[in-house]
């Protein structure tokens, strides 16, 4: 007999609940991933697995293993920016000189801060710009802007980061030229396919597309739309410990014509092995929300 009261009790328990969620509680649309485009392939494919078998065989994904082993998925749905930087940041093992839990000192994107409110971080991310002026702080960061760069150099960024273990490439690029959903983004370079001349995208949101092999002509294309926030092409980064940028990544492209490619170290803030003080991972530029003038937005 108590057994059938207790089994009753909880069977009501259970249809109020059902019924109190269904009258009280909005349904909210959710979504588990997206398709990836079918011009895009999935690392974790089997065409992915043998495109990057290639690529690591070829000597193209040197930095891949630096990069994945500090994989960070972005906490938010607009902080692919900040996510980047963190995982370019942990895999270049800079020390932040600034706790992230408890005892530990450790990048994750919500301790990275550009001058925009949190909030509006939170709904809006951040530019180009903005990333720029916040990676600087923190590493040697070259900047270069699509539509002022060639389609040549950009490859050959590509290649030479895919070479090496602690030069890391950023790509900001528009969702929709892939065919993706979504606009603006941020995710790290993680290697390129020789014989397909494809680039590994380390894609930051996770929870909407896997990794994927991406044609090179089509990410060059894809940072050509100009940004709405900003006015200008998006672009990518080359980022690197500081004081160690290579004399490859730093070449003069003077002949090449006016380029929007910059050097925002010439401003940093040093960042010894073992800071003896907190660096800040919140850096303000140029807007109404601060009243101090980084030099390097200054000159975009």
């Amino acid at each position: 007999m108590a057994r059938n009261w207790l089994s009753g009790m909880r069977s009501a328990t259970t249809i109020t609940a059902e019924t109190t969620n269904k009258s009280t509680i909005p349904q909210q649309k959710s979504f588990y991933r997206r398709q990836l485009p079918s011009h895009l392939t999935s690392f974790t494919s089997p065409e992915g697995r043998r495109v990057f078998k290639e690529t690591l065989n070829d000597g193209y994904a040197e930095g891949y293993f630096n990069l994945a082993g500090n994989f960070t998925t972005q906490s938010e749905p607009a902080y692919c920016g900040p996510s980047s930087l963190a995982m370019v940041l942990n895999a270049l093992e800079v020390d932040p000189g600034q706790t992230w839990k408890g005892a530990w000192r450790w990048y994750s994107d919500e301790l990275l801060q550009a001058c925009e409110p949190k909030e509006h971080m939170k709904t809006k991310g951040i530019t180009f710009d903005q990333f720029g002026c916040l990676a600087t702080a923190h590493c040697d960061t070259i900047a270069k802007r699509g539509g002022q760069v060639s389609y040549a150099e950009f490859l050959e960024d590509i290649k030479m980061t895919s070479q090496s273990n602690n030069t890391f490439m950023v790509l900001s690029f528009s969702r929709k030229v892939l065919g993706q959903t979504g606009d603006g983004h941020f995710s790290p370079i993680g290697g390129y396919h020789r014989a397909s001349n494809q680039a590994l995208v380390l894609d930051t949101a996770r929870y909407k597309y896997p990794m994927w092999f991406g044609s090179v002509d089509l990410l060059f294309n894809a940072m050509q739309p100009v940004d709405k926030d900003t006015g200008k092409p998006r672009g990518y980064f080359l980022l690197n410990r500081k004081g160690e940028m290579t004399v490859t990544a730093q070449r003069n492209t003077a002949a090449q014509g006016p380029m929007d490619s910059r050097s925002y170290a010439e401003q940093t803030i040093s960042l010894p092995e073992c800071p003896p003080y907190v660096i800040p991972t919140t850096i303000h530029c140029n807007c109404k929300h601060s009243n101090r003038v980084c030099d390097s937005q200054a000159r975009l």
